[in-house]
């Protein structure tokens, strides 16, 4: 198995920015093996935060990532195999006062081979017809659709895949007190 360059849950491992930020409270991953397709969902997007040196690191990265196209912000090499990548923005009412508007991360990418998975640490056994994930407890893999085997997720590859990640659910406090929720960052510095 090859090494895992991306992050499902850190939005700039996508892009290729080191030392990212900006993390997913919680990710939802959707393949979709038929259309050769891959959908990331991240909710709840937040910065780890030591100083205040640290805002303007995160609102640097922000920015590269928000207007990504504008910027002309380069995806990741290990994305180079991947013909069709994507990145939207969904805002998602939590409530009428628009201050209070989240905005959700809505990556697609299309692949042309399931191997190209492997950036990602999704694995295709050809053989059986299936896709592998590692278990790793921190990460709080939860999916109605694969199955725990061992040290593996083990998913068809003849059905949609669809798992979520919640990899700071159970952080100690002082990882919790480092977290600054994006949109509060983002909200003080557009005033």
């Amino acid at each position: 198995m090859n090494e895992i360059k991306l992050l499902f849950f850190v939005l700039g491992t996508f892009f290729g920015i080191e030392d990212g930020r900006i993390a997913a409270n919680k990710t939802t991953v959707r393949i979709y093996p038929q259309e050769q397709e891959v959908e990331i969902v991240q909710e709840n997007l937040f910065a780890l935060m030591q100083s205040e040196k640290d805002e303007t690191i995160v609102l640097e990265q922000w920015d590269s990532i928000y207007n990504w196209q504008e910027n002309k912000t380069p995806w990741v090499k290990a994305l180079n195999d991947f013909p069709v990548k994507d990145l939207k923005f969904t805002p998602v009412k939590m409530t009428t006062e628009t201050h209070q508007v989240l905005i959700r991360p809505d990556l697609t990418l299309k692949y042309n081979h399931e191997n190209d998975l492997s950036c990602m640490g999704i694995w295709f056994n050809a053989e059986k017809n299936e896709f592998y994930l590692n278990q790793i407890p921190e990460y709080n893999i939860k999916s109605e659709n694969g199955k725990l085997e061992g040290n593996y997720w083990v998913f068809s590859a003849s059905d949609d895949i669809s798992f979520t990640m919640e990899p700071f659910l159970n952080r100690s406090d002082a990882f919790q007190d480092l977290k600054v929720p994006l949109k509060e960052l983002v909200r003080k510095h557009k005033k």
